[in-house]
């Protein structure tokens, strides 16, 4: 109930469209039940064989005739009547029926036609302004709700996308939507339309024979106890289809990102038996799920015909019995009433059944609109909008989850150092480096830029101080010139633009393309070389003027001559900022001020490269195992 309380919370910030919708909604129930009365005065007044005597030929005299008798009606009734009572307004039916039978049955037959038309124009143009503003409502909570959910996934941290397959997000947040959207939004405004109309036709039928109507509904409870144990079949197998849903959409996602791994080891036909086996599974839950949903529709039948029977039998023998004076007009009205009413019922059930599936979508929005952000900032930050001492990591630990990364860490970096952070795969070099934005949040310890610690500081404003150079090249299927742009806090100029780029040494190959700078890149970057997307990467990185540069890995995946040149942006895009770099290459951090040696977590060394190579046997080995021995003495030197 939470959950869904929560979606019509969105919902009724569109009050007006709301409020509106349902004004057209009521109009239109009331001109539906309003169009098929005028089936009595055809049956009993205008085609009735006996003669009758006419004394109303002209629309002015039944005007008058039936505006004045009404009149002396209401002016009649004792105040101590309640107006809210059906019985009340019964005689004004049989003043109609007598007015009727005074009037000419042609001129009656005009009026009847006449107001028929009218009728039906009302009720179909109260169906049309619900139907728009119901549809407005609905667009609008749908897009809000997307807007919420992607809002609330950019607030997690990067652990959480690292635990969590970017295709069930997707599926979260288009599929499940959708679902929603096609079941609380759709048959809810359905229900409440449909249950105007069966309110409206209820009340026609027992205006004229409830005695009739209570017999004729006598299946209903059966009808509805069906129709719940369906429910809860339904919604069981829309949680499986939802869940293998996401499953299939993740698998693809990831066989055609990966297409290229899967083609160069030949597993096509293993990745096709995969999404063969999820989508057999999907196939199975969907169709029984289906299948339930399917059983409504004739037992909405079987109950609209049951009831009609019993409605037929009864109803016919009464009018057939002179003695009861109900006319066959009446038993028609009555009929239609009752006709008119169960299709509704039966819309009602549909609508309950697309509910019951969109409960399990429901649950899984839900689920992203209650995640709570780990990085949480605190109330009035401090902003910071320079860097002027240092960086200092103060006894710092980190986990993911119950896997310790970091221990006791403790480093200051001063500004305008160049600092190297070497080691081996998993010794917590990236972890480090994603700390200092606060990418992560540390378990223990403390970090302080300038001083202020920097759970204190405003998390844009900190994020702000650093450009970030990743070994991955990710960039985004749009121009060369909004991809380097990205990288900015502020409006800059084209020549801004450019002159990061050839910072980055990337200009030397933008202005060869095509539409220079107006060229769209693939996705993932793929009509651009490894070196070239790295370059765009740094060239975003220094266009916001970062005080702090971090590079991870930048060059680890790069051949050689592309490596020059990147390391030729590097060296151009650090000159006087600070830098924090991971290598994997020794030969590119050899001119750090400071490198510092980690592994398993912890700092073992820290120093320039001449005083590890004395000192450090670890840092020996890493330099051992990429340089040959010719060459060590040389960089001994």
């Amino acid at each position: 109930m939470k959950n869904l309380l929560r979606i019509y919370r969105i919902m009724f910030k569109y009050w007006g469209s709301l409020t509106v919708g349902f004004i057209f909604m009521i109009g239109f129930a009331a001109f539906s039940g309003a169009s098929i009365t005028v089936i009595v005065p055809i049956m009993d007044n205008i085609f009735k064989v006996q003669d009758k005597k006419v004394e109303l030929t002209t629309y002015s005299e039944f005007k008058g005739e039936l505006a004045g008798e009404i009149k002396s009606y209401y002016s009649g009734i004792d105040e101590d009547t309640s107006l809210l009572k059906i019985d009340t307004h019964k005689p004004v039916l049989e003043i109609l029926n007598r007015v009727m039978n005074r009037t000419d049955s042609y001129l009656l037959l005009k009026i009847i036609s006449s107001l028929t038309v009218i009728l039906f124009i009302l009720k179909n143009a109260f169906f049309y302004g619900n139907k728009v503003m119901f549809t407005n409502l609905r667009g609008k909570t749908v897009k809000d709700i997307r807007n919420l959910m992607f809002e609330n996934y950019t607030r997690q941290t990067i652990a959480f996308f690292n635990q969590n397959r970017a295709g069930d997000s997707l599926v979260r947040m288009v599929n499940d939507v959708e679902q929603v959207s096609n079941g609380f939004f759709i048959p809810v405004f359905s229900i409440f339309k449909q249950t105007g109309l069966v309110l409206v036709y209820l009340f026609m039928a027992i205006l004229i024979n409830w005695k009739l109507l209570l017999i004729s509904i006598i299946v209903l409870p059966i009808f509805t106890i069906c129709i719940n144990y369906l429910g809860k079949k339904i919604k069981k197998y829309a949680r499986r289809v939802q869940g293998q849903f996401s499953d299939m959409f993740s698998s693809i996602e990831e066989a055609l990102n990966s297409m290229k791994i899967v083609k160069a080891f030949s597993k096509e036909e293993k990745e096709i038996n995969k999404i063969k086996r999820i989508n057999t599974k999907h196939y199975r839950f969907w169709r029984k799920a289906e299948i339930y949903a399917a059983i409504n529709f004739p037992l909405s039948e079987i109950n609209a015909t049951t009831t009609g029977v019993i409605m037929i039998l009864i109803g016919g023998k009464m009018v057939l019995d002179p003695n009861i004076g109900f006319t066959f007009g009446q038993f028609f009205l009555f009929a239609s009433a009752v006709f008119s009413l169960l299709h509704p019922i039966k819309d009602i059930a549909k609508s309950y059944s697309n509910i019951q599936k969109a409960r399990v979508s429901l649950e899984r929005i839900s689920w992203v609109l209650d995640l709570e952000p780990e990085i949480i900032e605190k109330q009035n930050p401090v902003e910071i909008n320079e860097f002027n001492a240092s960086i200092e990591l103060k006894n710092v630990s980190f986990a993911y989850e119950d896997k310790k990364v970091l221990n006791d860490i403790s480093l200051e970096i001063k500004k305008g150092e160049k600092i190297a952070l070497v080691g081996g795969s998993g010794s917590g070099k990236t972890t480090l480096v994603n700390l200092l934005p606060r990418l992560y949040d540390i378990k223990e310890g403390d970090i302080l830029i300038d001083g202020v610690p920097i759970r204190d500081l405003k998390i844009s404003s900190l994020r702000k101080l650093f450009g970030i150079v990743t070994q991955e090249s990710i960039l985004f299927s749009d121009s060369v010139y909004n991809n380097i742009l990205y990288g900015s806090h502020r409006d800059v100029t084209l020549e801004e633009v450019k002159k990061a780029a050839e910072i980055a040494h990337a200009a030397e190959f933008i202005e060869d393309l095509p539409d220079g700078y107006d060229t769209v890149l693939h996705s993932r970057g793929s009509n651009f070389s490894g070196g070239q997307k790295q370059r765009l990467c740094i060239a975003r990185a220094i266009i916001g003027d970062p005080p702090i540069l971090i590079f991870d890995e930048a060059t680890s995946a790069l051949d050689t001559e592309s490596e020059k040149k990147v390391q030729m942006a590097i060296e151009e895009a650090t000159q006087n900022r600070t830098v924090v770099m991971i290598a994997h290459r020794l030969s590119t951090i050899l001119s750090s001020d400071r490198i510092v040696v980690m592994d398993k977590g912890e700092i073992i060394s820290v120093g320039s490269h001449k005083e590890l190579l004395a000192t450090c046997s670890r840092y020996q080995h890493l330099y051992n195992l990429q340089f040959s021995q010719e060459h060590a003495p040389e960089e001994k030197k």
